[in-house]
């Protein structure tokens, strides 16, 4: 009875014991966490600006009125090229006509006062020197001639403008180009444009021999856009193709935020790029996208976006003596506690990544450069063929240092 005893304490003490093996070794299995990792290596970083606009053309001329009148031949149509002196418009001339006649006659009329006052003048004035005519006759007579001269001079200004506004019934086309835009008929009359009122715009003008992409650039990427940059646009109506531009102008001023009721107000910047390729077909008006190339760097260390992350300085100390002359890591140790007077320091953030080193995430604070759409420039911090911690996201934003990982490499595994 006791030997059998004895057997069940036994068998009952070894089945504890390996329960509480295998419990141990479920809970270090279970406390390393599963990374995603990849090598440090070398690539080539562009890194881009991209915004949206319109296609304009890089002359574009409104022809509009300089009198009211109305249209009586409007031989060009919406589409039509055209060459520079070519007749676009012509408005009635009728009374612009009759009044350059009038204005004829008037300084016909002026005319023969003015000889007449001058006559009268001559007349007098050898009369007053030899004491035959009074002051008063040779005041009045000079006085006469400067009113008649003044009279005549007006009635050539008004010749001048009558026939000035007679001309202006010929609208010639200031440029080559084509007819982009039509916005009057034959028939309709045409008004000057005032200070309150823009005026009528017959028609626009464009020269497409040279074509620009006006788009609008965010604020937080404008100070990195500059003239003679380089860019690939993409115009929505030439699908799967991209043409060369280059940045010829970058505007100083923000643009008037657009209005609108639960809408976020953006202020944008108004870059112009010229299209350095000829596209058969293109059109004033059409959506484009542009990619615009601020900076390049070539085999230089990179790592993926996500992998860099911030973390508090003040949980960060230096890591072992040993390790500082291979990798220069900061070891993370948990925060002190808060100073017993309750006051709180503002936290700085450090910027970095996690590199595994013996099967632990370590925190390394790195300096960063340029980036492009996936990867961003190492500057220092970090040694080529470093194995960086690359995901998952919802990892990286709680991963501790120095917490035991495993690690799952691309292209292969490992514990």
């Amino acid at each position: 009875m006791k030997t059998k005893t004895k057997i069940f304490i036994g068998t009952g003490a070894g089945l504890v014991i390996l329960a509480l093996v295998l419990v141990n070794l479920k809970r270090s299995s279970s406390s390393e966490i599963k990374v995603e990792a990849e090598k440090l290596k070398r690539t080539d970083i562009i890194s881009i600006v991209t915004a949206n606009g319109k296609i304009k053309p890089r002359t574009d001329v409104k022809i509009s009125a300089n009198i009211s009148a109305q249209i009586i031949e409007l031989p060009v149509e919406e589409g039509d090229r055209i060459h520079r002196g070519q007749l676009l418009v012509r408005l009635d001339p009728g009374r612009y006509r009759a009044a350059v006649d009038q204005a004829k006659a008037q300084l016909k009329l002026e005319k023969a006062n003015l000889d007449q006052a001058e006559q009268n003048f001559n007349r007098i004035k050898p009369l007053f020197e030899k004491n035959l005519a009074s002051q008063e006759q040779y005041d009045q007579s000079a006085t006469q001639l400067s009113v008649v001269r003044a009279r005549h001079e007006a009635a050539q200004h008004n010749l001048e403008q009558a026939e000035d506004d007679l001309s202006k019934t010929i609208i010639n086309s200031p440029i080559d180009g084509i007819v982009s835009e039509l916005r009057a008929e034959k028939g309709e009359t045409v008004i000057p444009g005032t200070m309150n009122n823009p005026g009528t715009v017959i028609m626009t003008v464009s020269d497409l021999s040279a074509i620009e992409v006006e788009v609008d650039v965010d604020e937080t990427d404008i100070a990195l856009v500059k003239v003679d940059q380089t860019a690939e646009v993409s115009v929505d109506a030439f699908r799967d193709t991209t043409f060369r531009g280059r940045v010829i102008e970058v505007g100083s001023a923000a643009l008037a935020p657009g209005a609108g009721l639960g809408q976020e107000q953006v202020t944008n910047f108004r870059v112009k790029i010229l299209l350095l390729d000829k596209v058969a077909g293109i059109k004033p008006g059409m959506t484009a996208t542009a990619d615009i190339v601020t900076a390049e760097r070539k085999n230089v260390l990179a790592v993926p976006i996500q992998a860099v992350v911030l973390r508090d300085s003040s949980a960060l100390v230096k890591a072992k003596e040993k390790d500082k002359k291979d990798s220069g890591a900061f070891a993370s140790t948990p925060a002190s506690a808060s100073p017993s007077n309750g006051s709180s320091k503002k936290k700085k953030e450090l910027e970095g990544v996690f590199v595994i080193r013996g099967g632990k995430a370590v925190f390394v604070p790195v300096s960063v450069g340029i980036a492009d759409q996936t990867n961003i420039e190492v500057l220092s911090g970090l040694q080529e063929g470093d194995m960086i911690i690359t995901g998952s996201y919802k990892t990286l934003r709680t991963l501790e240092n120095e917490a035991k990982v495993k690690t799952e490499e691309k292209g292969k595994k490992a514990s």
